[in-house]
């Protein structure tokens, strides 16, 4: 509309929204679908089950945060800090994760189907059982990454680096692996 501002949570904002949230007998996830939260500081939160799809969440540091069983769809979160944080059966359905930190987070059983994950740091990050088809995971460093029975099918890996990964069990159909780095090095990998 017309002469309408747009509204920015500080960090104290958001925070005493995670606590209201979770106040009491009935826990209401939080909905901040389409927010603008750019640069934010949500390190270590638990913001379990809450809605972020389509928000703008680039540089914000979201380090040991629990996104378990978050809704992050066409989510922007491009050049954030997740270093640590839990995304256990999340749903990241087309997010942009590219130049982000994932180091240590926990991707298991996630949805990332056409994820941007172009130039990521995901060294020790797991993504046991999650579904990356079409996912781009173009120059990412995955060293010690976690794939086991994970679907790659689509993905493409074009330059990445997955030096000791764990490629076991894990689906590959039209995936690209052009100029993936230590390919040899990799567990379990039987292209």
């Amino acid at each position: 509309m017309a002469g309408e501002t747009e509204r920015h949570l500080t960090d104290r904002d958001l925070w005493m929204l995670i606590a209201q949230s979770s106040v009491g007998d009935n826990y209401r996830p939080l909905n901040l679908r389409g927010a603008n939260l750019r640069g934010a500081n949500l390190s270590g939160a638990d913001l379990s089950g809450a809605n972020f799809s389509k928000a703008d969440l680039r540089e914000a540091n979201l380090e040991g945060a629990n996104l378990s069983a978050a809704f992050l769809a066409n989510a922007d979160l491009s050049g954030a800090n997740l270093k640590g944080a839990t995304f256990e059966g999340s749903i990241l359905e087309r997010a942009d994760l590219s130049n982000a930190t994932l180091n240590e987070a926990d991707f298991t059983d996630a949805n990332m189907e056409h994820a941007i994950l172009v130039k990521i740091s995901a060294v020790d990050c797991d993504f046991t059982r999650a579904d990356l088809s079409q996912t781009q995971l173009e120059y990412g460093e995955l060293t010690r990454a976690n794939f086991f029975k994970a679907n790659l099918s689509g993905a493409d890996l074009t330059g990445a680096d997955v030096l000791e990964a764990n490629l076991g069990k894990t689906y590959f159909n039209d995936t690209r692996m052009e100029e993936v780095l230590n390919l040899e090095r990799a567990v379990g990998y039987k292209g």
